[in-house]
């Protein structure tokens, strides 16, 4: 009898969850990955070219790579490769929609065909190109594929990038955008050369969020209104000629950064090195936190600050007549140096 209530106990949880969760559990197990999505009778199989503008691009790409560029053609360009011959159902799916409100024109990219399926190895790579525009909006996710995304070939000012990214790299360079958000979580078992995420943008950020664990993150901008820029395990490097609010963090590695120009650098970085460079003439007040925002005890170890102008000690000091403000939490060392221009040393 108990053998029986058990049974039937078991049977009774597993069509609960499937109830509440789509079936995601007999999904799994049979090795079943769900890429639905709404209305897939309007969405194409295979490459294609046409001509349009997009204002809106949207991707969703389980394995392999994804690259976007712009080119100087009218045209919307999608090519795939894949490890393995593709049919219509397991090749990308595509969807361009012409004045959808106030995203303007749309373009959908899907891994696949709409359903619940068993990729088993496959990877694909797919590259994206889109028309130059003045008004381009990307937002990109992607599952468990490294994404290169490079609009900077003309002075495009993107309204929003989005990448989200499992186990892979990122390499974005643009020209300017309004905002830009970056996310990842990968692990120490993904090779090194798979853990970089990249930003470069020849122009201005307003608005910029990046968060990663066990990547490596390097960011370079001309201008960064505000920002934060956050990795775990891995080091960050950052560099701007300005940065009006920006915030660093990392748990576990070094922060590396150039700003020569800003109004409030705060830095978290407990326990590992803590490198700033910054204008020759800088003026700022540097506050040493006793605590992290995790409110764990802090006492740095060797402050070092090569800059002309400084006065105080131990947790407070002044450089110049203290305009802008940095504040520093570690448990380790600290260094401001100032920066020297490469063409002067020559």
């Amino acid at each position: 009898m108990k053998r029986i209530i058990s049974a039937f106990l078991i049977t009774t949880l597993l069509c609960s969850l499937c109830f509440t969760t789509g079936c995601g559990l007999f999904d799994a197990l049979f090795d079943r990955v769900p890429t639905t999505y709404d209305d897939p009778e309007e969405y194409t199989a295979g490459d294609t070219e046409f001509e349009g503008k997009v204002d809106t691009f949207n991707i969703w790409w389980l394995d392999g790579s994804v690259t976007v560029k712009t080119h100087a053609e009218s045209t919307v360009r999608i090519e795939e490769s894949a490890n393995k011959t593709l049919d219509e159902t397991f090749s990308l799916h595509w969807r361009y929609k012409e004045g959808v409100g106030e995203y303007g024109n749309v373009l959908y990219i899907y891994y696949s065909a709409s359903g619940k399926f068993d990729f088993g190895d496959l990877k694909k790579d797919i590259t994206v190109y889109l028309p130059e525009n003045d008004g381009m909006d990307i937002s990109i996710t992607t599952d468990a594929a490294s994404v290169d995304v490079d609009t900077s070939s003309a002075e495009n000012t993107l309204r929003e990038l989005f990448i989200g990214t499992n186990s892979g790299k990122v390499s974005a360079k643009i020209h300017s955008a309004e905002e830009v958000r970056i996310s990842g979580q990968s692990d120490e078992d993904v090779p090194e050369s798979n853990r970089e995420f990249l930003l470069r943008a020849t122009d201005t950020v307003d608005d910029l969020g990046i968060s990663s664990s066990y990547a490596r993150l390097d960011v370079a901008a001309k201008t960064v209104e505000y920002g934060e820029v956050m990795t775990v395990f891995a080091d960050l490097y950052f560099s701007a000629d300005k940065a009006r609010r920006l915030t660093l963090a990392n748990s576990d590695g070094k922060v590396v950064a150039t700003v020569l120009d800003f109004d409030t650098l705060d830095i978290d970085a407990p326990f590992a090195p803590c490198e700033l460079t910054l204008s020759p003439d800088a003026s700022f007040e540097l506050t040493l936190k006793d605590k992290n925002r995790y409110n764990h005890k802090l006492s740095p170890k060797n402050v070092s600050i090569e800059l002309d102008g400084v006065s105080g000690g131990g947790m407070f000091y002044t450089v110049g007549t203290g305009e802008d403000k940095i504040t520093v939490a570690t448990d380790s060392d600290i260094r401001i140096s100032p920066f020297v221009d490469a063409g002067e040393t020559e």
